[in-house]
């Protein structure tokens, strides 16, 4: 480890001045993936403050950042190497650190380093902090010839962004010697942004007051065309023959502009670094495709649907619509962000979420321009592979998962405004009035009415009502309130119903069912439909699918099973709706329809043959025709949200 480290540390603090007085530093070594990643001063404050050079995204990181300060404290600290280092106080670089925070170079204490690069060693960013420990600016240092240059032409930059906008950094100084270059910015609080919020006023500031230039001539097109001519050239005349030509408003470019590059005060106060791929005159829009497409893809880990999903949304936000007119790119949003994801793929190709990238470039190609045929390698006939039957099986359940677990997808990267409660509340209250009065009086006639009769459809009805009209904020506590209301009023009434065991599984069954209706409906109001091209013929797709209608139809089995031997009284209806939602996403509508009559029938069947209170005619017609209608509005919801619905867009269209 310390062949990488100590090497490192002698070029940083490299002299050529006689030995002076030696300045000591010990460290903690921090690894990642078998790489040194982070120095930790083994003090234990500047340890918490040397973390701030770790911008950790996802949960786990994030969960390893917080206890890691307390991990060092304790006998497990062994388990991290002790870097111990002695540098010369005449040393060039410690006389830079000393002249940026004011402390005597012989009396700086070791400073958080964070080793960046795709060599290790090649740059590093270095945390200073004054005598109270008090963080005071980053210095960010190239040492290998790459790493140097690459450090000048940030610094290049640095200097010539303009001073007084929103999101600029300046330096406030510059070091080169014979091993090293450097630069210092000020540092910046703040945490990293979880969405967009309030990165329309910095994109607005970023672009240019001049006039309009082609986008051929912006050295990001050019760059692309170099590449994406010869490596995609179907791709690369459509897309060139769309946009080449096209006079828009060059904007500040940064090129890397994720969560990880910024830190905000709040929405108004946003600072970004890491310059490093940044441009004066860029393309507009493509920062704010950036960050949607990495947090998607890097730190949310999300699916390339969902990925696709989030940047739809962005698309049709008001707010992007607002800067893509002020940009000059209203009509051309759609081909912009296809080329974005081409220079992704050839031109800056990322480390990490570079086949994800590519993937969701395709989708979205797919999806814009279906009428644009992807070029097909056709292999031979002693090449072909074919996928075992398990395996094959395993991966058309892992799709079907995922589709089912994109129902619950709601957008997290566009900055949402919604009114608080208490003021939808006065506005509305006329409509709460009403939904409270309905529910009063469907309680009320379910109390009056034979224990053994099922209203959760009535139940449903001013859930829904509020959710469609108001938000679902209202729609879900109402929902929660008629799942516990029902198996109440049936405990009151019978001994049957009063067994605690009885009672709270059906409430949480109803729970279940209520919920998923109102979040539908929810999913519906929120207009996420765009049209594209009718949807396979379902003798298709049962032949591709045939794992998915296998393990419904068990399922379906299963549940009618552990509801035959169950306790009479007991309410399956969510697990009877889980085959008929399998089968709408995978297949079509008309497959759920038939599993939702199949499943009404089987649920009042066995109903009927276990207790002989749902055997009288008016409570087997009820009960079933109250269950038919709850599968019916499910599968009907489902269908409505899977058309046109990106999250189950497939590219076979």
């Amino acid at each position: 480890m310390f062949h990488v480290v100590l090497p490192t540390l002698e070029t940083l603090f490299a002299s050529d001045k006689p030995a002076g007085g030696r300045v000591v530093f010990d460290w903690r070594l921090i690894r990642r993936k078998r790489h040194p990643f982070l120095l930790l001063p083994v003090a234990r404050v500047n340890v918490r403050v040397g973390l701030a050079l770790y911008s950790a995204q996802r949960p786990l990181a994030k969960l390893w950042r917080a206890c890691l300060p307390l991990l060092l404290r304790t006998p497990g600290a062994v388990g991290f190497e002790k870097v111990h280092f002695e540098a010369s106080a005449d040393s060039a670089i410690l006389q830079f650190l000393a002249q940026q925070t004011g402390v005597p170079a012989s009396r700086i204490q070791p400073s958080a380093i964070k080793f960046g690069g795709e060599i290790p060693g090649a740059r590093l960013v270095l945390l200073l902090c004054d005598e109270t420990q008090r963080p005071l600016c980053v210095v960010k240092a190239g040492l290998s010839a790459a790493g140097r240059a690459a450090t000048d032409r940030e610094a290049d930059l640095l200097e010539k962004l303009p001073a007084g906008v929103i999101g600029c950094i300046r330096m406030t100084g510059r070091l080169k010697t014979a091993t090293a270059s450097a630069f210092a910015t000020a540092y910046f609080p703040g945490v990293s942004p979880a969405d967009d919020a309030g990165m329309e006023n910095l994109f607005h500031a970023w672009l240019h007051p001049g006039p309009r230039a082609l986008l051929a001539s912006l050295e990001s097109w050019r760059e692309l065309a170099a590449h994406a001519a010869e490596a995609d050239p179907a791709v690369w005349r459509l897309l060139n023959g769309a946009l080449a030509e096209q006079p828009v408003r060059p904007t500040l470019y940064h090129g890397d502009f994720a969560p990880w590059n910024i830190r905000a005060v709040n929405s108004q106060n946003l600072q970004t670094f890491d310059w490093e791929r940044g441009q004066l005159q860029g393309i507009p829009g493509w920062d704010w495709f950036h960050f949607f497409v990495q947090t998607a893809i890097l730190a949310k880990r999300h699916s390339v649907e969902r990925a696709a999903a989030e940047v739809e949304q962005l698309l049709e936000s008001e707010r992007f619509k607002t800067y893509a007119g002020a940009a000059g790119i209203s009509d051309l949003v759609q081909p912009l962000l296809l080329a974005y994801l081409l220079h992704q793929k050839w031109v800056t190709k990322p480390l990490e979420g570079g086949r994800a990238t590519a993937e969701l470039f395709e989708l979205l190609l797919a999806r814009w321009y279906p009428a644009q045929s992807r070029p097909v390698v056709r292999a031979g006939p002693e090449t072909i592979q074919h996928p075992g039957w398990a395996a094959g099986a395993l991966s058309q359940l892992k799709s079907a998962g995922t589709q089912l677990s994109n129902l619950f997808w709601e957008p997290r990267l566009t900055a949402q405004v919604r009114l608080p409660m208490r003021a939808q509340g006065r506005q509305h209250w006329p409509l709460l009035l009403l939904a409270g009065l309905i529910f009063a009086g469907v309680a009320g006639v379910h109390y009056y009415s034979s224990t053994h009769l099922l209203f959760l459809p009535l139940y449903l009805v001013p859930c829904g009502l509020l959710t469609w009209k108001i938000d679902r904020r209202w729609g879900l506590p109402l929902a929660a309130a008629a799942a516990v209301v029902g198996p109440l009023i049936q405990g009151a009434k019978s001994a049957d119903f009063h067994q605690p065991d009885v009672m709270l599984w059906n409430m949480a069954m109803r729970f279940l069912t209520l919920q998923l209706c109102v979040l539908f409906v929810a999913q519906i109001r929120q207009r996420k439909i765009r049209p594209h091209p009718a949807p396979e013929l379902a003798a298709g797709k049962v032949a591709r699918n045939w794992a998915v209608v296998l393990a419904s139809g068990l399922l379906f089995l299963l549940v009618a099973a552990v509801d035959f031997v169950s306790n009479p009284h007991l309410v399956f209806m969510p697990l009877y709706l889980l085959p008929c939602m399998l089968l709408t996403l995978v297949l079509n509508r008309r497959w759920g329809l038939v599993a939702a009559l199949a499943a009404a029938l089987a649920s009042s069947l066995v109903e009927y043959s276990t207790n002989p209170n749902y055997g009288l005619a008016e409570v087997l017609g009820w009960n079933g025709a109250m269950r038919l209608i709850i599968f019916l509005l499910v599968v009907l919801l489902l269908g409505r949200i899977r058309r046109g619905n990106i999250l189950f867009f497939s590219r076979r269209h």
